[in-house]
């Protein structure tokens, strides 16, 4: 697509403002030409910083809810404006998408392959589902002969949920998957290329928008504080890893997930999405207060956007964990990482000591603290 130089998006923002001690309305103008940003002051109505240049803010990250930093100021978006929210979100629609009960090393390869088809993934974990929830997903072979045998492969594997935004998602994500037989789907498609069988072919897609909110709701939703579908986390013997917000903006979650699953010595036993708020990145990160310059730097790069939180074990349990992952990690620094451990998550994925790709535990006294923290505080938020 290419822009003018007065294209622009505008966002309704809110700061705190520590000097006044107040919560500050602003506009937030993003100039796609040249990625350049204004932003006003709503009330005033002046500019609280001139159009400029700003090459570390991507479209991507201006997302509802997401807090972007500004010369040092965090603006959280509560809204955008109507003309923008046609233009970028024009017809977009969420549906549910289950990768079926496939070995570990293809969920990287699926996950890429949808991210590269343009859906961007707002909700993720893995889990195991009930007969009752199978059932509902295949309410369309109700009677069949069918029925009872996709039923027994669903609920006897672990399967991971999605939910997917895209334009036209339902529709989409329908033609993404190919036909029920790998055999006959069209060259390209998810089942042409991983699946193996009408049953064994490798994810499913909701038919309406209708069926799609029921799935989303009874794999994601809530029933009295608990999950519907329980988290897989089981804090022992494991570290966490966390994947930050710019490996998911930058299309690599899948690439790590493969990497890890194909190790000799990890596997992933629980993985699911979050949306950190700045004060629980902190809180996160609180043990490199003072000790890390770079602790509020990444703290902020946490709360930018969605990351991926996973529960890694070995599969041999007589090894350290902790001290184990962080070998396939690599040092903090990529630049580092590039030179002494060059296959490393962070020499292939990370950009710089904040934008380092993962965080990993760093004590193995921590492992279960740091998966808890997420899988039993922040999925209770």
């Amino acid at each position: 697509m290419t822009y003018d130089y007065f294209d622009k998006y505008t966002f309704l923002c809110e700061m705190y403002d520590e000097d006044a001690d107040e919560i500050k309305e602003l506009i937030l103008n993003f100039f796609p030409f040249d990625n350049s940003i204004q932003v006003i002051d709503s009330k005033k109505a002046k500019n609280l910083v001139k159009r400029v240049h700003l090459p570390p803010l991507k479209i991507q990250m201006l997302q509802i809810g997401n807090i972007v930093n500004i010369f040092s100021k965090l603006l959280y978006i509560k809204d955008c404006a109507p003309a923008t929210r046609k233009t970028l979100y024009n017809n977009n629609q969420s549906t549910f998408a289950l990768i079926k009960p496939v070995p570990p090393s293809s969920h990287g390869k699926i996950i890429t392959f949808i991210m590269k088809k343009g859906f961007r993934i707002v909700l993720m974990k893995n889990g195991k589902v009930s007969k009752d929830f199978a059932k509902a997903l295949y309410k369309n072979l109700s009677g069949s002969n069918m029925l009872p045998i996709v039923i027994d492969y669903i609920t006897t594997g672990e399967v991971i949920g999605l939910e997917l935004v895209a334009p036209d998602a339902v529709k989409k994500w329908r033609t993404c998957l190919g036909e029920t037989d790998p055999a006959t789907a069209a060259p390209g498609t998810l089942r042409r290329l991983y699946g193996e069988n009408k049953i064994r072919n490798v994810a499913h897609g909701c038919n309406t928008l209708e069926d799609a909110a029921q799935m989303l709701d009874l794999f994601f939703g809530y029933e009295n504080g608990v999950p519907r579908i329980p988290f897989r986390a089981t804090y022992k013997n494991c570290t966490c890893c966390v994947i930050k917000p710019h490996v998911i903006i930058e299309g690599n979650l899948g690439a790590i997930l493969e990497q890890i699953a194909i190790s000799k010595h990890f596997y992933i036993s629980a993985i699911a999405m979050f949306s950190v708020k700045l004060v629980n990145a902190e809180e996160f990160f609180e043990v490199y207060k003072g000790v890390l310059p770079e602790f509020e730097a990444m703290s902020i790069h946490l709360a930018e956007g969605k990351c991926v939180t996973l529960e890694v074990k070995c599969n041999d349990p007589n090894m350290n964990c902790v001290c184990e992952f962080r070998k396939l990690c690599g040092p903090r620094d990529p630049e580092l990482s590039r030179q002494l451990y060059p296959d490393s998550i962070r020499a292939l994925y990370g950009k710089n000591i904040v934008h380092n790709a993962v965080h990993c535990t760093d004590l193995p006294e921590d492992g279960e603290l740091e998966v808890e923290y997420f899988f039993k505080l922040l999925a209770n938020e």
